[in-house]
């Protein structure tokens, strides 16, 4: 079966021809783009035709740094997110204590201090009074720091006399010593005392995310998990449900598990495949943790955490570059983001050969690390959304001179450094439009700042796709199949309700997806939008 699309503009993102008018998609190819004479000439006379005048196409969307099955669990958790005070907090935790059985752990995620009218930091005893009997966790929005009631301290041993795990610290009153409940980097260790999901409850979560994720044009997706997240997709692949391409990223602990269990680096099928092997360099900015060259302005006698050492950095990118694979590392800080390319310079001269490795985050870039970027070819892996609700916090901890390179996105471009685009959902929300209105517009979804947050990093809205279309096919080694509509590629594509490059770049957030296109199948349609009887 042949599918015409005419009467539309499609940013085909090919530069022998970005721009057409239509398209011809037979089975999971585009095998035409042009004007819709040609079009129309090169499908067959039973080709379905739809013209779709007022809209946008584009390539679909890959978004290259996301924790997908977790993403999905985190749609069922305690939702946080945007609360303004500790007490709203508080009655959320209230209503899920009444539905739940006592000993019953109670997760939630994305709170945020810097939005609140207390302006302080939680504790624990702000929850005992309302969960004695329920341990209770709140992962900040970052994902980096740990809101624990005194139940869940005490199931997790964590004590007066308890030392900090390495890369981590347990926050302690100073008089008392005993912990306050907010832990650093600790997350993964008290997930250690709760039932992990079974299998059946990850591959209903992959489903939730799938589902999410093409509503909001989202085609495929890199995927920052481990084993257990691989085998829930997996499974879900076998029985010929997962849609969205995912290309999985694994810790490098993993790696051998991974050869044993028959999952080799760069190989895999057209939906999922092992791609890179994930590493961490520092915390992050939220929780005062990302890694600085100098102290934090609002705390200087705190410079960040070493989560890898450089020697253990460079000991775990050459372990990777052994498997055959590349990187992906998570730096937010500018000394983190140091310590990642001088691992990266030492390991391929003892190990050399094309690499196409990334460095995830990049919210801090120190001025002389600009040139060392593109000299390697590293891909800055960022995430524009984050700016909607950094900008206030990245001046207080880091001051306005510092910030002159954060989330310096045109200056990388300039400088010859590739960027790719992601969400970092269930940190931020997956749908791509508030990373496009971040990055063309460096402003809130209010309008502050008037004039846009360091305005001289703006993007163009060609730029933006290009970071989430093109770059991602190329870092996951995809690019002779995916991230533009040219004749031979996969029919991935996305139609935008309007035309996106004509609509006011305030607006950008509040448009629509109308519909998924993924291996020529339609898996999304906007209920209630224009009618295309596909």
């Amino acid at each position: 079966m042949e599918t015409a699309i005419l009467s539309t503009r499609i940013f085909t993102g090919n530069a022998a021809r970005p721009w057409a008018d239509a398209l011809c998609v037979k089975e999971d190819r585009v095998v035409a783009v042009g004007s819709d004479d040609e079009v129309r000439q090169a499908c067959g006379r039973g080709a379905r035709v739809f013209e779709l005048p007022g809209r946008l196409v584009t390539p679909g969307i890959a978004d290259a740094h996301l924790h997908f099955v977790n993403f999905g669990l985190y749609l069922q958790r305690l939702d946080l997110r945007d609360l303004p005070s500790i007490e709203d907090c508080r009655a959320r935790v209230r209503q899920a204590v009444a539905s739940r059985k006592p000993g019953e752990w109670i997760i939630g995620r994305a709170w945020n201090e810097h939005a609140w009218r207390e302006r302080r930091e939680p504790e624990a005893r702000d929850l005992d009074d309302i969960a004695p009997e329920h341990p209770v966790m709140l992962i900040r929005h970052c994902g980096h720091t740990a809101w624990l009631n005194s139940l869940a301290l005490k199931l997790a041993h964590i004590e007066k006399g308890t030392p900090n795990a390495p890369a981590a610290r347990i926050e302690r009153d100073p008089k008392t010593g005993e912990p306050t409940g907010l832990l650093r980097e600790y997350r993964k260790i008290i997930e250690k005392e709760i039932l992990p999901p079974t299998l059946e409850e990850r591959k209903q979560a992959a489903l939730r995310a799938q589902q999410e994720a093409l509503r909001f044009g989202v085609t495929g997706v890199h995927s920052c998990e481990t084993l257990r997240e691989w085998e829930a997709l997996a499974a879900l692949e076998e029985e010929g449900k997962l849609q969205v391409r995912v290309h999985h990223l694994l810790p490098p602990e993993e790696l051998e598990p991974a050869r044993s269990c028959g999952i080799e680096l760069g190989r895999g099928s057209e939906r999922l495949w092992f791609g890179q092997v994930k590493l961490y360099a520092d915390g992050s900015l939220g929780s005062g943790t990302a890694l600085l060259h100098e102290p934090y302005t609002d705390n200087p006698s705190e410079r960040g955490l070493v989560i890898l050492t450089p020697k253990e950095l460079q000991e775990r990118v050459e372990l990777a570059y052994r498997f055959g694979g590349d990187v992906g590392v998570h730096a937010i800080g500018d000394q983190a983001v140091t310590n990642v390319l001088e691992a990266i310079q030492a390991s391929r001269k003892r190990h050399p050969g094309p690499r196409r490795d990334r460095i995830e985050h990049v919210q801090l870039l120190h001025p002389d690390d600009f040139a060392v970027f593109r000299d390697l070819g590293v891909v800055a892996s960022v995430q524009p959304v984050h700016l909607l609700t950094d900008m206030p916090v990245a001046e207080k901890k880091w001051g306005l001179d510092r910030c002159r390179y954060s989330y310096a996105w045109k200056s990388m471009l300039k400088a010859g450094i590739r960027l790719q685009f992601g969400s970092d959902a269930p940190v931020e929300a997956i749908n791509p439009l508030l990373s496009f209105h971040a990055a063309v517009t460096r402003q809130s979804l209010s309008g502050e700042p008037t004039g846009g947050w360091f305005p001289g990093e703006r993007l163009t809205l060609e730029e933006v796709i290009r970071a989430f279309t093109q770059m991602p096919a190329w870092v996951s080694r995809k690019e002779s199949q995916l991230g533009s509509l040219a004749p031979g590629k996969k029919a991935d594509l996305v139609v935008f309700s309007q035309d996106l490059f004509q609509t006011a770049q305030d607006r950008l957030a509040s448009a629509n997806v109308e519909m998924t296109m993924v291996n020529g199948e339609v898996l999304y349609h906007r209920a209630g939008g224009p009618s295309i009887p596909f």
